[in-house]
């Protein structure tokens, strides 16, 4: 199931599952193009979970990736985002290394030694600007937008708050942090290397087959909406509108399957074969 294969990153098919129709070669290996680029993903195609809520394999396979987030118009996880921005990236001419991180977001502190493992993937991303974070698939924390590499600690001011890249505690490592009422928390860290195929498609596995892993334990779609980002968290729907203390925030509590799968449709932009089994986390 994870044997890659060398399937060509169809550009026409995925620019117009994104929107970028216009964008045409040559490529500008720019951070500006690598900006539209992401937003434009980041706002067509949903972040989701549902295939290992439904108990499926999650495959890296960038036919498989691309068959599912573009042809079959559904969203995915990391692995699967990540991978498919990598595809185009490259096609478009920018060298692109994957990077696997240790999720800090919502962890209790580990300065004794690392608590949690390698289960998200982001890309190093080389443009004519400098070299660049992306990441596609953190599922609603992190910015949409390139973050610079090359400038040390220094804050750096995104549409979603202040962000900067620090030395982590962990030797070796780095670390996304994100300023929140004046204290920078970690979402993510990493070792500055190209990670192996045959490690990501490890942490791949662990991530959709391990019973305490985050996405086996629960049900998760999010989206940017507009100028909103919606998610969805087990039984509890979310609006945002803004960012940090400024920000608007609506719920609702989804009370039944029939209202979860019209979310999905018609709010998230997820077709489904099959909805089975999609409501198990609903309270």
């Amino acid at each position: 199931k994870f044997v890659m294969t060398t399937t060509t990153m169809n550009l026409v098919k995925y620019f117009k599952r994104v929107g970028l129709m216009g964008l045409q070669a040559p490529y500008t290996t720019d951070r500006a193009t690598l900006k539209r680029v992401m937003e434009a993903q980041s706002k067509a195609i949903a972040f989701e979970n549902i295939d290992v809520v439904q108990k499926k394999l999650i495959s890296m396979d960038i036919a498989d990736v691309q068959k599912k987030l573009v042809d079959d118009v559904r969203g995915g996880y990391c692995f699967e985002q990540n991978t498919l921005l990598k595809a185009v990236l490259e096609e478009m001419g920018y060298s692109v290394e994957p990077l696997l991180c240790r999720v800090r977001w919502g962890k209790q502190d580990d300065s004794d030694g690392p608590n949690s493992t390698f289960t998200h993937l982001a890309l190093k991303v080389s443009t004519t600007d400098g070299i660049f974070l992306a990441d596609v698939g953190f599922g609603g924390t992190n910015s949409i937008e390139p973050i610079n590499m090359d400038i040390g600690d220094a804050s750096q001011e995104l549409p979603e708050g202040q962000f900067h890249i620090a030395p982590s505690k962990h030797k070796g490592c780095f670390v996304l942090e994100l300023l929140v009422k004046g204290e920078w928390r970690p979402l993510y860290e990493w070792r500055d290397e190209k990670a192996p195929l045959v490690d990501q498609e490890c942490c791949n596995w662990f991530s959709c087959t391990y019973p305490k892993a985050r996405f086996t334990s629960q049900f998760f779609v999010c989206k940017i909406v507009g100028e909103e980002r919606h998610h969805i968290l087990n039984d509890q729907y979310v609006i945002r509108k803004g960012f940090g203390a400024n920000s608007e925030v609506t719920k609702e509590t989804i009370s039944d399957k029939a209202r979860l799968e019209t979310l999905v449709s018609d709010v998230f932009g997820i077709k489904l074969e099959s909805t089975d089994g999609i409501d198990r986390f609903l309270s």
